[in-house]
This record gives structure tokens, C-alpha cells and sequence, in this order.
């Protein structure tokens, strides 16, 4: 059997994954801008593997050097 594949959303601008969660069924299903809780970035966060975290905010990194 194989593993099923875990995604998690990601700040693009950060790499922060503690973003908030979404409970309510009406906030799943209107699209609004969210708000990342470590730099304050709001807008659309990309849903990455969950294995790619760390790669995703090296690449972060190196965009801004």
C-alpha cells in the first residue's frame, strides 16, 4: 500500500506553516485572504508536500540574498 502524499500550506513569503486554521465550513468555502502569524503576510499560500518544507524555505532564502 502506498503512503498517501500530505500537503500543508506554506508562506511564500516566510516559510512559516503556522498559519489559521480554518474551522468554519463557509471560510472553507469563500476564498479570503488569509494572514501568516509569524510576518504578517496576507494573501494566497501555496499548498506544498509536507517533505518539502524545508527546501521550500531554502529556496526562500536564497531569493532574498
Amino acid at each position: 500500500m502506498k503512503n498517501k502524499e500530505e500537503f500543508i500550506k506554506i508562506c511564500p513569503k516566510c516559510g512559516s506553516i503556522d498559519l489559521p486554521v480554518r474551522s468554519n465550513f463557509i471560510d472553507m468555502l469563500m476564498p479570503s485572504a488569509e494572514k501568516c502569524e509569524k510576518c504578517s503576510y496576507s494573501g494566497l499560500f501555496p499548498e506544498i508536500n509536507i517533505n518539502e518544507i524545508e527546501e521550500f524555505r531554502k529556496d526562500i532564502k536564497k531569493s532574498i540574498e
